[in-house]
């Protein structure tokens, strides 16, 4: 999917419609799938018109994906700020603790544009763009890594791609709720992946 003809709006009262889309957009994604919303649903959450939200979006996707991006954006600025701080890390497992945290964090914020691009991937069996970009940077966070902390394991990039993998999997599917028995308490649930996922870029 792409964004196609959307354009940024630039006017305050612009900025402010499309804001109240967006939200009653995401208010109603935390309790349905994006197949169960409607467009009425939305203008209505939001006290705007249908007709308003057509032409501001055209579609209920083109909305998600405008959802979707800022998220996309935030863990992109989110990653660019770990890789800063490498160095005041003493290893691999205390990145990898941090990235967690981050990323469920994140996750949890956005979850139901997450959730319902995980819907979209499910139904068209094509991964995003975005999604696919965010993977990628996450893997050339995990290289730093091995290079800064793991130069001696002969770490590879199956690794590395190994461990960007685990990471979002494990953090999306415990927020999902689908993974019960993972540890409840944050900073245990943390520290096991932080370590699962050292492990595995040694590989």
């Amino acid at each position: 999917m792409t964004l196609g003809s959307y354009k940024k709006p630039l006017q305050p009262r612009a900025i402010m419609t499309e804001q109240r889309f967006l939200d009653a957009l995401h208010d109603l994604l935390q309790k349905k799938s994006l197949g169960q919303v409607t467009v009425e649903e939305i203008a209505e959450k939001a006290q705007l018109t249908r007709g308003a939200f057509l032409k501001r979006f055209g579609t209920k996707k083109q909305a998600l994906l405008i959802l979707y991006e800022r998220y996309c954006d935030k863990v992109n600025a989110g990653m660019a700020q770990i890789a800063l701080h490498l160095h005041q890390h003493d290893n691999a497992a205390q990145v990898c603790y941090s990235m967690s945290k981050q990323a469920e964090a994140l996750q949890v914020l956005d979850f139901p544009a997450n959730r319902a691009m995980h819907e979209v991937f499910q139904e068209q069996l094509t991964i995003d763009r975005r999604t696919k970009e965010i993977f990628m940077g996450c893997v050339e966070l995990m290289r730093k890594i091995q290079v800064l902390f793991l130069s001696h394991t002969g770490a590879s990039d199956t690794g590395a791609f190994a461990a960007a993998q685990l990471l979002f999997t494990l953090d999306y599917n415990f927020v999902l709720k689908a993974m019960p028995g993972f540890p409840r308490d944050p900073e245990v649930r943390h520290q096991l992946i932080g370590r699962l996922v050292a492990h595995t870029l040694e590989i």
